[in-house]
């Protein structure tokens, strides 16, 4: 078992080293920017990553409290599916109703990694790619299809 405060240094070294190793990425409008909180720029839209002892996972959750609006925001990803599985891939998980590590109601797209471990260094290879495989193709359909969300969010 790990003490709270190895687990702390663990996440913090791990998610420094992800961000060092992100530094060779610039998105696709050619900025700088910090992939472990990309910026979608759309209120109540995240990319939220995690770590866990058996998993790494990228979550696209829409966390907008109305109901409604968050529905309006999953429709739209829904209407741009095979769009979106073109450029990321089709094995993201799409839910309308989930729960954010927060507690908080969202809809959320996500991918996982099995077979990883936070706590394993020798597996961070794995998920640094994993992490930017994803997050790459992410900025590439963000760039084409942001201004739809925006255009939801007023």
């Amino acid at each position: 078992m790990y003490s709270k405060e190895e687990i702390k240094e663990t996440k913090t070294l791990f998610y420094t080293s992800f961000g060092k190793y992100m530094n060779k990425n610039k998105s696709l409008e050619g900025k700088r920017i910090k992939w472990m909180n990309y910026p979608t720029r759309v209120k109540h839209i995240y990319a939220r990553l995690h770590v866990d002892k058996k998993t790494a996972s990228l979550y696209i959750n829409l966390q907008h409290r109305d109901d409604e609006i968050r529905d309006l925001f999953y429709e739209q990803f829904i209407e741009l599916k095979t769009v979106f599985s073109n450029i990321m891939g089709d094995t993201w998980i799409w839910e309308k109703n989930a729960i954010n590590g927060s507690g908080i109601k969202c809809s959320r797209i996500s991918i996982v990694l099995g077979n990883v471990n936070l706590f394993e260094k020798e597996t961070w290879p794995d998920i640094f790619n994993f992490f930017e495989e994803n997050l790459v193709n992410f900025d590439q359909f963000w760039n084409e299809f942001k201004d739809l969300f925006k255009q939801l969010e007023d």
